[in-house]
């Protein structure tokens, strides 16, 4: 989970060209200024990385970069990634 977290925090930071230590799990994408694309953008590069294709349909559901990281490792874990 730890490297996951890690990995999406790494893509996220790089993406909204902040500081890596901005991001953590109770940070909201609100206070990061990201909107749906820039979430969906982070996804697709996880998608790329993990090999696999996340349900996007309910990003509005989580409001923290934690909320949002720990469902989609939920996901990974289902499809036995």
């Amino acid at each position: 989970m730890q490297e996951f977290f890690d990995l999406a925090r790494k893509i996220l930071a790089e993406q909204l060209e902040v500081e890596i230590e901005a991001i953590g799990a109770e940070t909201t994408f609100e206070a990061l200024e990201a909107d749906s694309i820039d979430i969906v953008e982070m996804i697709m590069a996880l998608e790329d990385v993990y090999q696999v294709e996340f349900p996007e349909e309910e990003l509005e559901d989580f409001p923290t970069f934690g909320s949002l990281i720990n469902a989609l490792y939920q996901y990974l874990q289902e499809v036995g990634k």
